[in-house]
């Protein structure tokens, strides 16, 4: 078993100093602390927290536990399998199947298994499920005539071992490529680092920084990460690097570029340690052992967005900035910022490891100077346009709800929409909606109206709002209309607009021919395609009775497998419709023939 030597969880009333999977001792800590109960943390430790390997042969990762991905914390691992798809996936633990989900996207098609205790453990992006499984999600797929469908087996209809084949691998619903996704959840579906319950990875390379960053706390009013300031490392040595000189005074914090590799794969993942000092005092330690998805959202919180957005760069916050319950960080003295004082000299030290206890420390030097910099606050007040940048920037404030609107088009920022009060840049120019820049993360949506009173029926009914990417590509957000009104709710900032869909989507298919013979073919496959607004629905039906078709957004297809035996006749006349999300459709058909039950 791997070693987790000097390793310490802290949660709730408790504390566990782990040096072994099977060796724990349990402390009780006199303080109170956010977290688990007593109750949950005592079910935790009844039971036998360690799972199997639900691939055969040594495991490569592709992303581990706990790594930044979109607006999110990655809940498991990617599991590589060598890009192919088929892989038979096996139970980590004895357990039974609690929920199977089909979707085209996020997960694909998903089972998740429940364990002793309430534990739980989850397999995504499969191709299929075992037999059984697959069996009855199919008769649950035709019954209901939809391909996405999502079940709660009872506790006694797929009961497995550890070690029994439960589905294969594959690459359905958002997957970048071929893996197996697992995860590890605990009573409450919490997810849990599968590496700290027996999943076993060999790692001989310690974390590497990317980019260090520190950030003044001033009396601004604005967001942290517009006074971040990069500082320049030079590495000693693979597992130590030096950081130049830093004057400053007052409160600040410090942000980390971050990765880890793992052995036998060139992805660069996730760190799990980060323990940060100033002159041998520890004043900030985030470890990765246990992220909750209510906490998820608050990943770009966390991260310093701003720089993420102009540099394409992820760099976590070694500080809890306000508004940031996040549990990973155990924040000790001041949230993890530090006091400068003039005069004094600091050494700030950052301790980095990964799961298997690689080191890499990072000497960040600091004297104490006299303030001489200027925030960008005193920039605008000092600059000659200071006036007129102030009067563009409209305050959307923390704690309450605000509406802004101008011409057409009205937004409706909740309250704590932000994670802090935030100015922005709010204007309407030729029919477009500018929503300041994609530079401040949003805690919730904001609605977006537009009045259409100027619009005639036929316009409104293939209107749809859309976000403008950086190419100036209308990317359709989910539009709903009563009357003449249009709204869409929106997570980022950003320019937006209304356009107008009249094109319905494409259909096509290679094979058969029309009037063709198609006997010995296994499969049928149809490539459908919305440029505009994309696909929202279709339906398939040979000889009018429904067949299940599956959609793979990612190659624009259809597929039917023949082995559903739906039609016995020999001519199957073959009937696609697909709807976009502008309203418009699409209808293909085709007469082919068939032996009966081929």
């Amino acid at each position: 078993m791997t070693k987790l030597d000097h390793l310490k969880y802290t949660r709730g009333n408790y504390c566990i100093w782990t040096r072994s999977l099977n060796s724990l001792c349990l402390i009780f800590c006199g303080f109170l602390l956010s977290g688990l109960s007593s109750n949950t943390l005592m079910a935790q430790m009844s039971m036998d927290l360690e799972f199997s390997s639900p691939l055969e042969g040594t495991l490569r990762l592709s992303g581990n536990f706990g790594e930044l991905r979109g607006s999110h914390f990655h809940a498991g691992l990617d599991i590589k399998t060598n890009l192919s798809i088929g892989k038979p996936v096996y139970a980590a633990a004895d357990g039974y199947v609690s929920r199977v989900k089909v979707a085209h996207f996020g997960y694909g098609k998903a089972l998740y298994l429940t364990h002793e205790g309430g534990f739980s453990s989850v397999y995504a992006h499969l191709d299929r499920f075992a037999e059984s499984i697959q069996e009855y999600i199919k008769e649950t797929q035709y019954k209901k005539e939809q391909f996405q469908v999502e079940l709660f087996p009872s506790q006694d209809k797929f009961v497995f071992k550890r070690g029994d084949l439960i589905g294969y691998s594959g690459n359905t619903g958002s997957s970048g490529g071929p893996h197996l996704h697992f995860d590890v959840r605990d009573p409450q579906s919490r997810p849990l680092n599968p590496l700290s319950y027996g999943i076993q990875i060999d790692d001989a390379h310690a974390p590497q920084p990317t980019a260090l960053r520190w950030y003044p706390v001033s009396n601004s009013g604005l967001n942290l990460e517009e006074e971040g300031q990069n500082l320049a490392l030079t590495p000693i040595n693979d597992h130590e690097f030096l950081a130049e000189t830093l004057e400053t005074s007052g409160w600040i914090g410090f942000g980390l570029g971050v990765y880890d590799k793992q052995d036998g794969s060139a992805n660069k993942n996730g760190v799990y340690q980060m323990r940060c000092s100033l002159n041998g005092s520890m004043v900030q330690d985030i470890v990765f052992d246990r992220i909750s998805f209510d906490e998820t959202k608050y990943m770009n919180r966390h991260m310093d967005y701003l720089h993420y957005q102009e540099r394409k760069q992820r760099v976590q916050k070694l500080f809890r900035s306000s508004n940031n319950p996040l549990g990973i960080l155990k924040s000790l003295e001041g949230d993890g910022f530090v006091e400068i004082n003039p005069g004094a000299a600091y050494t700030y030290t950052i301790e980095l490891y990964d799961f298997n206890r690689n080191r890499t420390l990072i000497t960040v030097p600091i004297v104490g100077v006299e303030k001489s910099h200027k925030t960008k606050e005193q920039s605008w007040e000092n600059g000659p346009d200071a006036k007129n940048q102030r009067a563009e920037l409209i305050e959307i404030p923390h704690s309450a709800a605000t509406s802004w609107s101008e011409g057409n088009y009205s937004v409706f920022f909740p309250k704590e929409c932000f994670y802090e009060s935030t100015a922005l840049s709010l204007s309407v120019a030729s029919e477009q909606l500018l929503l300041d820049q994609d530079r401040y993360p949003l805690f919730k949506p904001i609605k977006i109206t537009y009045r259409g009173d100027h619009l005639g029926e036929d316009d409104l009914a293939h209107a749809y709002i859309a976000r403008l990417d950086q190419y100036g590509k209308p990317i359709h957000q989910n539009t709903s209309r009563s009357g003449s009104v249009l709204q869409a709710s929106v997570s980022t900032l950003g320019k937006y607009g209304v356009f107008f869909d009249r094109t319905p989507p494409s259909i096509s298919m290679k094979a058969p021919d029309e009037g063709q013979w198609y006997s010995t073919a296994k499969k049928l496959k149809i490539t459908i395609k919305d440029s505009e607004s994309g696909i929202a629905d279709y339906r398939a039906t040979i000889n009018d009775k429904f067949i299940l078709m599956e959609y793979d957004y990612k190659t624009n297809s259809l597929t039917y497998d023949f082995s559903d035996a739906v039609i016995s006749e020999a001519a199957h006349n073959l009937k696609v419709v697909v709807l976009d999300n502008a309203g418009n459709s699409a209808t293909f058909e085709r007469l082919f023939y068939r032996k009966a039950n081929d």
